[in-house]
């Protein structure tokens, strides 16, 4: 290799589990599940990228959600738990990502899973290590209970601890 050579630069990657906070009240066709909460991938400025994502429903519905990814610095809103998405221009423009997951679940009797399709990764620079993942229903009206929701995210870590 040459003295022009590109370098290679270290990485890592990691698993994020997260489990949502959610109202137990029937969300809608396009009502929040979630609103915007925070999950840390490091800490001080983090730069990476989302590559993968499993989602638990617990609860057994297999319905189809949208998940909303934000690298603002302080907490966005989508909007209140089981009602309309109502994010305000500001918050929506810090939206890095939005991931489908289809309804495609595979049923393990008391609970469903699915990987949503290959998605580019979405790349993230968060100056304090944190992140925030949003949910909104797009399947058929559904109660969820409190913690009927889990994601399992991989990343990769390009720079921070």
């Amino acid at each position: 290799m040459g003295a022009n050579s590109s370098n290679v630069a270290n990485f890592r990657t990691k698993v994020v589990d997260v489990t949502l906070t959610i109202t137990n009240a029937e969300a809608a066709t396009a009502d929040v599940v979630a609103d915007f909460q925070s999950f840390d991938v490091g800490t001080g400025q983090t730069i990476g990228t989302i590559n993968n994502m499993i989602i638990t429903d617990w609860d057994d519905h297999g319905i189809q959600l949208d998940v909303l990814f934000s690298d603002k610095q302080t907490a966005p809103v989508l909007g209140t738990e089981n009602d309309v998405v109502a994010i305000s221009d500001a918050d929506a423009a810090t939206i890095i990502g939005r991931v489908d997951t289809g309804a495609t679940y595979v049923d393990l009797v008391d609970s469903k899973v699915v990987v949503p399709a290959a998605f580019s990764p979405i790349a993230f620079d968060t100056a304090n290590g944190s992140l925030y993942i949003g949910v909104v229903n797009r399947g058929a009206a559904t109660t969820w209970t409190a913690s009927g929701i889990t994601l399992r995210l991989s990343l990769t870590i390009e720079q921070g601890h």
